[in-house]
């Protein structure tokens, strides 16, 4: 089964971009790096790190760093077309730099399943989601987006899934690509794309920390009683 995480960034984003708040560099930067050195202290032996706005993240010695502890990075990236964010906004954004990831990294191309996950986020439980999708032989699954428990938004978060290659060249990315920050959120977009195409399920809620692009605060991190044991998803195997 596959461990690699696709860690998606656009750290020098354009201005005026809709609903995102955290927009100085220096903070984008810290944040996005204490996420990658998480996941590789998590025991994660690929990453991608793809960025939107033609940069690296990781500079020369901090890659060698992790190449010591077995953990190898793969950087791509690509200069985005600001109108087309400033437009649309950073959820059709990743649309396209999921798009380009699948199309250019070296590690995913020979992977049939991934993990994505948004910079500077990470998953606390990642060792125990990783148990569930291997002993149910999971090829996708993805959560619903409550927030504080509040199941009033028809929303999928995506901050942090598990798909295959397929599913997300397919299903996912031409929804996230027909979303319009002016009009729906892309969770919404996605949301009905996902009602339409897998199975919805309960689960173990993966516990993710770190900072969200659009308020600049870091998520809310509470438990969430029982939820956190049998959180709503959508699973395919």
């Amino acid at each position: 089964m596959s461990s690699i995480v696709l860690i998606t960034t656009a750290n020098t984003p354009p201005k005026d971009v809709p609903f995102l708040q955290m927009t100085n560099v220096v903070t984008r930067y810290i944040t996005a790096k204490a996420s990658v050195f998480f996941w590789a202290a998590q025991g994660i032996k690929k990453i991608v790190i793809a960025d939107a706005t033609g940069g690296s993240l990781l500079n020369a010695d901090e890659v060698l760093l992790l190449n010591d502890i077995g953990v190898n990075v793969e950087q791509i990236s690509y200069l985005q077309n600001s109108e087309e964010i400033i437009l649309k906004g950073k959820g059709y954004g990743e649309g396209r730099l999921l798009k380009f990831a699948l199309e250019s990294s070296t590690f995913l191309r020979d992977a049939p399943n991934f993990f994505k996950c948004t910079g500077k986020v990470y998953c606390r439980n990642f060792e125990t989601i990783l148990q569930l999708i291997q002993e149910n032989n999971i090829q996708n699954i993805f959560w619903r987006h409550l927030d504080d428990g509040d199941p009033s938004k028809p929303w999928a978060d995506l901050r942090f899934f598990f798909t295959t290659r397929k599913f997300c060249a397919e299903i996912l990315i031409p929804a996230y690509l027909n979303s319009d920050d002016k009009v729906a959120a892309v969770e919404y977009s996605c949301f009905n794309a996902l009602n339409e195409s897998l199975p919805t399920a309960k689960a173990i809620r993966p516990l993710l920390s770190g900072f969200a692009g659009g308020t600049g605060k870091q998520y809310f991190d509470l438990s969430l009683g029982f939820l956190d044991m049998s959180y709503p998803c959508w699973v395919g195997t």
